[in-house]
């Protein structure tokens, strides 16, 4: 227990440490207890820190041969529905095997889709139009996962029941689905270029002009683009008041092939996809003249991704996870703990002994404690499989595996990780996060059987993340989560 007389003590210590570190050495302890490494010593050097200022049997020590749990664990639900961005493809990953999603979205009217009017003599005329084509745009973001040298395909097709929420739910989730017509209104082949396509997209912004080859697109089957043209000619209510649309176009999902191999980031600002309608007028001075009128798509409450996952070719039986409070413990697989965004996969970890620190000497503080974390050699990579560039987050947890309150970090902020770039040698470079506050609150609160962290990428936007990590936590190798602290020490 830290007493109360030998705080400004700690606090000295902890000024002088941060300042001017030359003024102090530290005391490195292997092995301090039997909780700590099977190898153990009865020596070492120890220094006076601050001769002058305080007792000689003050020490300063870095610990960090914690012994650390760890285990995967899966939410139960990860909503994907009112994001910024979605999320669509397939492809193959050696640690999760396949991993697909869908998008299910509603599409906007747009405005109203009215006839153009012209003055002939002294009447105001309607101009009729006629139907060109329907076509599919969409722009994807620069942000994949997967292999964008082979050739995928896409599919749109229509929602036959409207799609809303649930009263019982705030939203839709990776899980949620709904039916749809097996004949597509649509589809195409194409090569991914996610930066070129992302390029495209900001080309036609800046310029307000049409791409015509730009993104991904495609036409649409005929019959639909007829019956809107149809509506529009008879100045029918539904192509003029949103809510009469969308009880007659309920939305439409987009399917990705079963041998996709990327899958696809895409931001819902307006004009990144949309279904367009070509069409020509056909009478007075405008006969001739080609328009088009544009059905968008755009980030909504009632549009979502739908995201599988097939663990069939996967080292690892991840199916074991059947429910949040089912842990799947590294050891069960190669050492190994996961954390993936859309499948709402997290690395659970405990420090069962970390209450002992206060058995060290008479009494004593904390100065600082890191978790250290390692990403496995080789799964990772600059092309397909990119380490994530968000942080993650740590949350404390309970034995229900519930998310309970995000950690916090220094001053007073989330306790969020840093990538630590050892360019010497790549194998070294590993995540760490500042834990504090939690390691202080445990020596001076207690801490429970069930008292665990997790390590997730950011809540807000878990459901349409395809980030993914491996963490390596073999408790023989140096490449172990490790926790290290600078703990002050008056015997």
């Amino acid at each position: 227990m830290i007493l109360a007389h030998t705080l400004p003590i700690i606090h000295m210590i902890r000024n002088l440490f941060l300042l001017n570190m030359r003024k102090f050495s530290f005391i490195i302890i292997v092995n301090l207890f039997a909780f700590l490494t099977a190898c153990t010593t009865d020596k070492f050097q120890e220094h006076e820190v601050g001769d002058s200022l305080i007792d000689k049997s003050t020490e300063v020590r870095l610990i960090d041969t914690f012994t650390i749990e760890s285990s995967t664990v899966k939410l139960d639900s990860v909503l994907t529905s009112g994001q910024n961005n979605i999320l669509f493809g397939s492809y193959e990953d050696e640690f999760f095997g396949r991993i697909s999603s869908d998008f299910y979205a509603v599409v906007g009217l747009g405005g109203a889709f009215s006839l153009a009017q012209v003055t002939v003599g002294e009447n105001n005329e309607k101009v009729p139009i006629r139907y060109d084509s329907l076509v599919f745009i969409s722009y994807p973001d620069s942000r994949y996962m997967g292999d964008t040298l082979l050739t995928q395909s896409m599919s749109i097709h229509r929602v036959i029941e409207e799609i809303e929420i649930p009263d019982d739910q705030i939203g839709f989730y990776a899980h949620s689905s709904f039916p749809y017509e097996e004949e597509s209104l649509g589809g195409a082949s194409f090569v991914a270029k996610p930066i070129t396509q992302f390029l495209e997209y900001n080309e036609t912004r800046e310029a307000d002009v049409e791409i015509n080859d730009g993104g991904i697109r495609f036409n649409m089957e005929d019959a639909l683009g007829l019956d809107i043209v149809r509506m529009v000619n008879m100045e029918n209510d539904t192509v003029k008041f949103s809510e009469k649309w969308n009880d007659y176009f309920n939305g439409v999902v987009l399917k990705a092939g079963e041998d996709n191999s990327v899958m696809l980031s895409y931001g819902l600002q307006a004009g990144r996809m949309k279904i367009r309608l070509y069409y020509t007028y056909t009478d007075y001075n405008l006969s001739g003249t080609r328009n088009f009128h544009d059905f968008p798509i755009i980030a909504s409450a009632l549009n979502f991704t739908n995201v599988k996952s097939d663990f069939s070719s996967a080292p690892y039986d991840l199916n074991q996870i059947t429910e949040q409070t089912v842990e799947l413990d590294s050891d069960e697989t190669g050492d190994l703990a996961f954390v993936h965004g859309g499948l709402g996969m997290l690395t659970k970890i405990k420090i069962p002994y970390l209450e002992r620190l206060n058995a060290v000497g008479s009494t004593g503080g904390v100065l600082s404690a890191e978790l250290n974390f390692y990403p496995k050699d080789e799964s990772f990579d600059d092309d397909i499989f990119k380490l994530p560039t968000v942080p993650f987050t740590l949350y404390q947890t309970d034995e229900q595996n519930q998310i309970l309150t995000q950690l916090p970090g220094a001053n007073g902020s989330g306790a969020n990780s840093n990538y630590f770039v050892n360019r010497d040698n790549q194998d070294e470079s590993y995540y760490t996060v500042d834990v504090t506050s939690y390691v202080n609150s445990v020596l001076a609160n207690g801490q429970d059987f069930d008292d665990a962290l997790l390590i997730s990428l950011p809540l807000n936007s878990l459901g349409v993340s395809m980030d993914r990590l491996i963490i390596e936590n073999d408790r023989d190798s140096d490449f172990r989560i490790r926790l290290k602290t600078t703990y002050v020490v008056q015997n």
